[in-house]
């Protein structure tokens, strides 16, 4: 199954680094890595070019069937970018999403990822969701759960080892550790 992937590697930021840019929240995660071209999360991109989410508990606002297992949500602007499904607890950091497929908000605004609703989301994570690894497959979301199963089988493994290999950074915050 060949596929173009695109990736982005969002972390919670060191305090240092956070004190520097003038970023309160625990909760957000910036983007520090970038392969690929994809133009589906240009809505997550501030003033200063910087593009965060925040990590939101899932518990107040989605409802899922009891296969599909989800703690965490990412938004932005009170809007709901994807959750963070899981539906094999052997593997707690792997995890599915895609973007919200309504084509108006539940505030009445327009949905800036209606345009991308077919694409799917994979993610690998560490264990406190603060270092997440974004995979993109555009026109995939009708098959995300094979996608799902290759990524716990390694069957991507090769393809992520380029991608991450390939990475250049997102934005520069000065400091060159992260």
């Amino acid at each position: 199954m060949k596929q173009h992937i695109h990736y982005y590697r969002f972390i919670a930021l060191p305090h240092e680094i956070k004190k520097a840019h003038n970023i309160r929240s625990k909760m957000r995660l910036d983007c520090i890595q970038y392969a690929g071209d994809y133009s589906g999360l240009s809505p997550l991109v501030n003033h200063k070019k910087q593009m965060f989410v925040y990590k939101t508990p899932a518990r107040d606002f989605v409802s899922a069937d009891s296969k599909r297992i989800t703690e965490w949500s990412l938004t932005k602007s009170s809007m709901n970018i994807t959750s963070l499904y899981n539906e094999d607890m052997d593997y707690p950091e792997l995890f599915y999403g895609y973007p919200n497929g309504n084509r108006k908000l539940n505030n009445g605004s327009e949905n800036l990822f209606y345009p991308y609703r077919s694409d799917a989301y994979l993610f690998m994570s560490d264990k406190e969701v603060e270092d997440l690894e974004m995979l993109i497959l555009p026109e995939q979301r009708n098959i995300i759960s094979s996608w799902y199963q290759m990524l716990i089988d390694g069957e991507l493994d090769e393809e992520i080892k380029q991608l991450r290999a390939d990475c250049k950074p997102f934005y520069e915050y000065g400091y060159s550790n992260l």
